[in-house]
């Protein structure tokens, strides 16, 4: 499906479901239902996003809006190990992502282990993620923020002209 079909559908669904919407609450007098209102809202984000964008930049968009939010990350995990007190007047290490996880949702470090050991070798979890895991927060979103980057910079159109004689 091309991305001009896309569009009309989503113009289309999106049209739908406000009129729908708007005539449920003339013809009631109630606020119409939140799922009527979510897809109405959700059609026409799609349809106003598809216009905007074609489909050369769709991909680059997504990963430079990922290596702006790995950035984020980065920032916020920098500023965490810088913040922190020291402790008997040494300063503390910066803190990894393994033990960010394990604070804030230990139920997905057990289900991110019990999956991967279960799908690969346990192997791959115990020395391999695990090592890339304790390195700085700060440090794996630093690199999947200039990862992301990279891959989503602008591309440079090549022309190429042939002469024929």
């Amino acid at each position: 499906m091309s991305s001009s079909r896309l569009l009309r559908v989503f113009a289309v669904l999106s049209l739908l479901s406000t009129t729908a919407a708007l005539w449920l609450w003339y013809s009631t007098g109630e606020p119409p239902d939140h799922l009527l209102v979510q897809v109405s809202v959700v059609s026409f984000v799609a349809a106003l996003v598809m216009s905007v964008i074609d489909a050369d930049t769709r991909p680059r968009l997504m990963l430079r809006f990922l290596a702006a939010l790995f950035a984020l990350f980065a920032l916020i995990a920098f500023a965490a190990d810088v913040s922190r007190p020291p402790l008997d007047g040494q300063s503390q290490p910066a803190i990894s992502l393994l033990q960010h996880l394990r604070s804030l949702a230990p139920a997905l470090v057990q289900a991110m282990e019990r999956s991967v050991s279960r799908s690969t070798d346990p192997f791959v979890w115990d020395p391999i993620l695990t090592t890339i895991l304790s390195l700085p927060a700060s440090l794996i979103f630093l690199v999947l923020a200039i990862g992301a980057g990279f891959l989503g910079r602008p591309r440079r159109r090549v022309k190429i002209f042939i002469n024929e004689n």
